[in-house]
């Protein structure tokens, strides 16, 4: 059985213990060697689902799954046939009394969304989602995938409402297509493709559109296609809403199947078959609209830069699924390029977001000509995306200020990954209120500085990896200069700068520097960037440390022949405070020693 809880503390040694290719080839076939004994075993039900004009051929093991996955696609569903465009095996231990191949990694290599950090194959794609306790596997070349959850009982009721949606995924990317965490709804003439993260107003808007008699393809996930033309795909005939907004829509309350769920989860409405009129398997794209609540009674179309609608639509997809990346990125881009793209702020009068939404697809382009903006930014796609790791405990008066430093870089693509190490004094209001969409990652306990860094690792989606502490900050231009010396250098595999004290006295300034920087610690982790595939090659940070990882990660990444450049200038400002844990430490209190000796052990340990 593979464990379900959250990722425990991460050794540095991950990293060059990744699994070869022979490996996850090896562990793939055994998964589904096992799913197909639980399939005759328990008996095969199998279905067939017309998506994205393929055939996706779906094997469940006994009738339990079969009847907890299909009604989310009934819409889709069509008479059996030889043809398969991809295969997928569903099955349970439980039900089935097959049971999972022991894993060959430990949950420490667990992330939030999905990824496996010891598991990077392109062509088998794996991931295990904690919220499901449900295990995905991919063979691209194929097409075949398994999913696998011990106890089907167990499911949450989204994973019921989008099943299979990892699988989906992969399978979407093999056909040049996206899944993205997008609603969309349109008329006749075409469709508007609708993303936010959660909370904007998404499902809002779709169900409102749908009550209206504007037809429906999708409130949580759907597929993007580009060529010939944009074209959006329904893959749920679902929707979700929080439990108190159900008033407003009557209409669908004997939709909802979750009502014993109430305190746990969101409303989970099945529209099929009761609007099956309604739902559309696919349609044109005319536009792509981010929604923001406005607080005003009529909603209207707004202007938004195309860095904000990558942003906006971007990250969100990004956030939800393993093993999205650049190609995902490079994607949406695209479709930023090839449409209107426009903000959409709604007012509290539901029956104005259905009225507006028709304007826009009655003249999507005489629409867009109302804004200054076309949103056709050809510099989106040669940006990659820096994610930035920011952890905090106890600091969430700091994190304003600490943002806003990243904000003024002026980098039109960034991912702030917040990771929060136990924290008591308000850090989720704190980041409600920040001016830009980041991603909270929670802990459930204290697990360290260096274990927080390690979990932002896992969870970033960037290209590019930096770290800012949050009571630290940025000098303006930091960003983009470090930036431009790593990709110039394509040998180069970390930009390193100086740290600046600074000492807080109210009485004079925000901040005073102290000392020059060129004679303050020369390994601030922080005050460099760094290539993802770095930490796959030293390794990530030592937990055990509690102090001294910076000193012990850069004297392994030399060891491994990483190639770091220095560069002469302030790249972190250094904020000292009366709560800093490293005030007055000696050397053996920060491991100074001990790093030294790890380093000795290590080159003596290559000699014999």
């Amino acid at each position: 059985m593979i464990e379900s809880q959250s990722p425990a503390k991460l050794r540095h040694s991950l990293g060059p213990l990744n699994r070869s290719e022979d490996e996850q080839r090896a562990f793939f076939l055994a998964v589904l060697e096992r799913a197909q004994q639980a399939e005759t075993k328990a008996g095969t039900v199998e279905r067939c689902f017309a998506v994205a004009g393929s055939f996706i051929k779906v094997k469940f093991a006994g009738n339990m799954l079969a009847q907890l996955f299909t009604a989310a696609l009934a819409h889709l569903e069509v008479p059996p046939t030889s043809r398969a465009d991809a295969v997928f095996h569903i099955w349970d231990s439980k039900s089935s009394g097959i049971e999972m191949v022991p894993p060959p990694w430990s949950r420490a290599c667990f992330t939030h969304r999905g990824d496996i950090w010891t598991m990077r194959s392109q062509q088998f794609k794996s991931a295990y989602l904690l919220g499901e306790y449900a295990l995905n596997l991919f063979d691209t070349a194929t097409a075949t995938g398994v999913y696998w959850t011990q106890s089907a009982e167990r499911l949450p009721a989204w994973a019921k409402s989008s099943p299979m949606r990892c699988l989906f995924h992969w399978w979407a990317e093999t056909k040049g297509y996206q899944l993205m965490h997008a609603a969309a709804v349109g008329t006749e003439v075409g469709a508007v493709l609708i993303s936010a993260k959660g909370g904007m107003g998404k499902s809002t808007t779709s169900l409102s559109c749908l009550d209206k008699g504007l037809t429906y393809i999708g409130d949580d996930y759907v597929i993007v296609q580009l060529d010939p033309f944009p074209k959006v795909h329904s893959l749920y005939c679902t929707a979700k809403l929080n439990w108190d907004q159900m008033a407003w829509f009557p209409r669908f309350s004997d939709s909802v199947k979750n009502h014993n769920r109430r305190e746990s989860e969101k409303a989970v409405m099945h529209l099929y078959p009761e609007m099956r009129e309604r739902i559309m398997r696919s349609l044109p794209l005319s536009a792509v609209l981010t929604p923001r609540i406005s607080g005003r009674q009529q909603t209207e179309l707004a202007e938004i830069s195309p860095p904000a609608l990558q942003q906006a639509i971007g990250l969100t997809t990004m956030w939800q699924l393993p093993h999205t990346g650049r190609h995902t990125q490079h994607f949406i881009s695209r479709l930023i390029e090839s449409l209107p793209g426009l903000c959409l702020s709604l007012g509290y009068n539901l029956d104005s977001i259905a009225d507006t939404i028709v304007r826009l697809l009655a003249n999507p382009t005489g629409e867009a000509k109302h804004f200054p903006n076309k949103n056709r930014n050809k510099e989106l796609t040669s940006h990659p995306l820096v994610s930035v790791i920011v952890p905090v405990y106890n600091g969430a008066r700091f994190l304003p200020e600490s943002v806003a430093s990243i904000l003024v870089q002026n980098y039109p693509n960034i991912e702030i990954v917040v990771v929060d190490d136990g924290s008591t004094d308000g850090i989720d209001n704190m980041v409600q209120r920040l001016p830009v969409d980041v991603r909270l990652v929670k802990q459930d306990r204290t697990i360290g500085l260096a274990a927080a860094r390690n979990c932002g690792i896992l969870e970033a989606s960037g290209e590019f990896i930096t770290f800012l502490d949050v009571e630290n900050l940025w000098p303006e231009g930091n960003l983009q200069i470090m930036l431009a010396l790593l990709s110039e250098d394509g040998g180069c595999d970390v930009v390193q700068g100086w740290g600046q004290m600074l000492k807080a006295d109210a009485a004079t300034s925000p901040h005073d520097s102290v000392g020059f920087s060129e004679e303050s610690f020369s390994q601030y982790l922080t005050a460099a960037i760094y290539r993802r595939e770095v930490f796959q090659t030293a390794g990530l940070f030592d937990e055990t440390l509690g102090a001294g990882d910076d000193t012990d990660w850069f004297s392994r990444a030399r060891e491994h022949g990483l190639k770091l450049r220095q560069v002469d200038q302030v790249t972190l400002l250094v904020r000292r405070h009366d709560s800093d844990k490293l005030r007055g430490k000696s050397l053996r209190e920060l491991n100074t020693l001990k790093v030294l000796k790890d380093a000795l052990d290590r080159k003596r340990a290559k000699s014999v």
